[in-house]
């Protein structure tokens, strides 16, 4: 009798063509994880240094005069509004972030530890 192979011609990759196929997919998703992730914290980082400049700005539309809430111009009491409604969009995307990171940072230690890469430094 002649064997499957015979008969067919079906030819199949070897084990190690197969392996090096799954770490060619792995290492695609790995590297667009780790893009993701340093763009978020780039993000992160930049507006962590705007929401600092915000903070200044509002500490100097409210003065440091013990009542000089009750003698603000409308346009300086308008400001502060806007500054502070602002802070607290910027400090809402930042936990966003926070969040959205630590999600990356899981993925990524999923897929380093079922691939058998090690994972990268991080300073």
């Amino acid at each position: 009798m002649f064997s499957f192979r015979a008969k067919s011609g079906a030819r199949f990759r070897s084990a190690g063509r197969d392996r090096e196929t799954d770490e060619e997919r792995l290492a695609a998703i790995e590297s667009a994880v780790r893009e993701a992730l340093v763009a978020a914290e780039r993000e992160k980082s930049a507006l962590g240094q705007r929401l600092e400049q915000a903070r200044t700005t509002a500490t100097i539309l409210a003065g440091t005069d013990t009542y000089e809430h009750e003698t603000r111009l409308p346009e300086k009491t308008a400001g502060l509004a806007e500054s502070e409604a602002e802070m607290s969009r910027a400090e809402n995307r930042l936990l966003d972030l926070d969040r959205h990171i630590s999600k990356l940072k899981r993925i990524e230690g999923a897929i380093l530890a079922d691939s058998g890469i090690p994972e990268p430094t991080r300073s």
